[in-house]
């Protein structure tokens, strides 16, 4: 016990195992398999409510502060030649009335981004680079579903590129209304860090990048 190399190795066990115990407390309780299965029961739910409903029509992408709680999508059950102006909280129901036109009646749904944005410690501020930074943090940092992102302005207009996305997009029905996955993530995030509806106006997959144009409505 009195030779230098084995205290060394016993104090390398020590911190090995210290090290061990914490890693141990950050293994989720569900595994990815079972959330896997809980995001496609859910999905395919959402997708045949809507099928079954007939809508097509665009959702808009609600912050926490219209929704009374989470982020939310609004989807209008009526295609209208404008998107609905939403100024005040809608109630905490799925089927809500927006405006005062008998046709202004829509799904408030959670999405995928209403869970997503739970992940990020604080809602990023109002600018290109704090958008940039907690996509990154989310996207690549804590999902690890992206290589990067790059955001850039144009007054009410943002691009968002997404280097080297791995997640796969089911163009389905539910799709033309909502997003992809991706567009859904990148739509809350923003409408809640703008603090104003959110709508996607272009998603493309182009190579390696995943390009979504984003419009806020005032």
């Amino acid at each position: 016990m009195q030779q230098t190399w084995l205290q060394t190795l016993g104090m390398a066990m020590i911190i090995l195992a210290l090290i061990c115990l914490v890693l141990g407390r950050t293994i989720p309780r569900i595994s990815p398999e079972v959330s896997a299965l809980l995001l496609q029961t859910g999905t395919e739910n959402l997708t045949r409510m809507i099928e079954e409903l007939g809508v097509r029509s665009a959702c808009v992408y609600l912050p926490s502060s219209l929704t009374q709680g989470k982020p939310q999508a609004l989807i209008p059950l009526h295609t209208n030649p404008a998107l609905p102006r939403i100024t005040t909280p809608l109630p905490r129901r799925l089927i809500v009335r927006y405006g005062s036109h008998p046709d202004d009646v829509g799904l408030l749904v959670s999405t995928l981004g209403s869970a997503a944005i739970s992940l990020l410690d604080s809602v990023p501020g109002d600018t290109p680079a704090e958008m940039e930074s907690a996509l990154t943090r989310l996207l690549s940092g804590t999902l690890g579903v992206a290589d990067g992102t790059r955001v850039t302005y144009h007054e009410n207009r943002i691009e968002v590129e997404i280097r080297n996305p791995r997640f796969q997009d089911d163009a389905g029905w539910c799709q033309q209304c909502l997003g992809g996955p991706m567009a859904s993530m990148v739509a809350t995030i923003v409408a809640e860090a703008r603090d104003k509806p959110v709508t996607i106006k272009h998603e493309e997959r182009r190579g390696d990048k995943c390009l979504i144009e984003l419009e806020v409505l005032a």
